[in-house]
């Protein structure tokens, strides 16, 4: 039928130019763009899955961040405790050095200086050592690192305090040297001596008597033993040598070890009608029998009283233990106790730095573990938004020649109708 009002090749020729021109745009907004997705209309599903995961890539590298920024916190507080380290190690020199008999009281007042000025920077490196102005080594730093997308990812860093008043505490030392006591024991008896409760004491002979010491000092290859034979005796020296059970004696050199932990609580005793400065007359009673050798030999019986020092506060039954910050080196045995708390010390300190170290490595590890899903999920979100270029321009010169093609048949379509003049002729 021949018509002049509906052309329809021309029609034909403009939907299909309309439709090449439209697909000619899309693939030039993703070309231009480099996405395939860039409206919801190109693939509404395919863009709520790559929004998830943006939301998680997004989450993962802010963990790697809190992960890096945990590991400078980390390495801030262990600088600090490696200096404290090294101020302990210098104290516990000091310690040895003043053990040694060789130094006067001068000498150990002087290294006592020292140890009080390490004591105090010890204090103060444990207050002060902060990161972005937290508080890490004053014992109150407990707290967690966001170290992944989800909430369940965290990893808690505790940070141990360093504070001289809460290291090393030591309620008992393992060993003890007794000292004097003769000015604050009960009189009558021939050796006073004073020691804290420890799981070891020894008793040297430089602390029996000056009457053993002269017949010590004429013959000094006799035989030690232990002897129990003031059962009643002078007053003040009842019960002597009742607790010789509990010590060991070298026959040769004299010297006393206890065969058990030296404690207050051992004793069973009460106090004193006349108490010793502790307020309490607990004691160990041990009697040492020193006989010379050749045929008409001495025996010296050397009575001893073996005050302790509790541990335990007698009227609450708390203990009070001695730290980092009570060292003393001013006597041969306080220097002997600060080499003890100072080993616990440095215990503690490098028990510290390790638990440091392994966190620092786990947020490292963590990091590692991140940076490889970041890069898994990136590529992801990549396959599902990027624009394919061989496609698209694959896609952009089809279009663009079907667009030419429609556009020719448009042409060519409204040409034909000219024929419908010549019936007017």
């Amino acid at each position: 039928m021949t018509v002049i009002n509906t052309n329809v090749g021309a029609l034909m020729a403009r939907t299909y130019a309309s439709k090449a021109a439209q697909k000619t745009e899309t693939s030039m907004e993703r070309l231009s763009s480099g996405l395939r997705i860039n409206g919801s209309a190109d693939d509404a599903a395919g863009m709520a899955v790559a929004n998830k995961m943006r939301s998680q890539l997004n989450g993962i590298k802010m963990a790697i961040r809190n992960s890096q920024d945990g590991i400078s916190l980390v390495q801030t507080a262990e600088s600090g405790m490696s200096e404290i380290s090294n101020m302990i190690l210098r104290m516990r020199e000091l310690a040895v050095q003043m053990e040694n008999g060789i130094y006067t009281s001068k000498d150990r007042d002087n290294a006592q200086l020292e140890i009080n000025a390490l004591l105090q920077e010890i204090d103060k490196i444990a207050v002060n050592t902060r990161f972005n102005d937290v508080n890490l080594l004053d014992g109150n730093y407990d707290q967690s690192i966001r170290a992944g997308n989800t909430n369940a990812e965290t990893i808690r860093v505790a940070i141990d305090g360093l504070k001289t008043t809460g290291v090393a505490n030591i309620s008992a030392y393992a060993r003890e040297k007794a000292i004097d006591n003769s000015t604050t024991v009960t009189t009558g008896l021939d050796t006073k001596l004073r020691a804290r409760e420890a799981t070891e004491v020894s008793i040297d002979t430089s602390l029996f008597s000056s009457t053993f010491k002269e017949i010590f000092k004429n013959d000094s290859l006799g035989d030690f033993t232990l002897t129990n034979t003031y059962d009643s005796g002078p007053a003040g020296a009842d019960g002597r040598g009742s607790d010789n059970g509990k010590f060991n004696i070298d026959v040769k050199t004299g010297r006393l070890t206890s065969k058990a932990a030296i404690v207050r609580s051992a004793m069973g005793e009460v106090a004193s009608t006349t108490p010793g400065s502790d307020g309490a007359d607990f004691k160990y009673n041990i009697e040492v029998t020193y006989t010379t050798r050749g045929t008409n030999p001495t025996v010296h019986k050397e009575l001893i009283t073996l005050q302790i020092d509790p541990a335990v506060d007698d009227a609450t039954t708390t203990l009070t233990g001695t730290q980092l910050d009570d060292i003393q080196v001013e006597t041969q045995a306080e220097a002997t106790r600060a080499v003890e708390t100072l080993d616990k010390a440095l215990g503690e300190v490098s028990s510290a730095q390790a638990k440091l170290g392994a966190i620092q490595n786990r947020l490292q590890h963590n990091i590692d573990n991140l940076s490889k899903g970041a890069m898994l999920t990136e590529q992801a979100v990549g396959r599902v938004v990027d624009a394919d270029f061989a496609s698209e321009t694959s896609s952009l010169s089809k279009q663009q020649i079907l667009n030419q093609a429609a556009t020719a048949m448009l042409a060519q379509a409204n040409q034909s109708k000219q024929s419908v003049l010549s019936l007017l002729q």
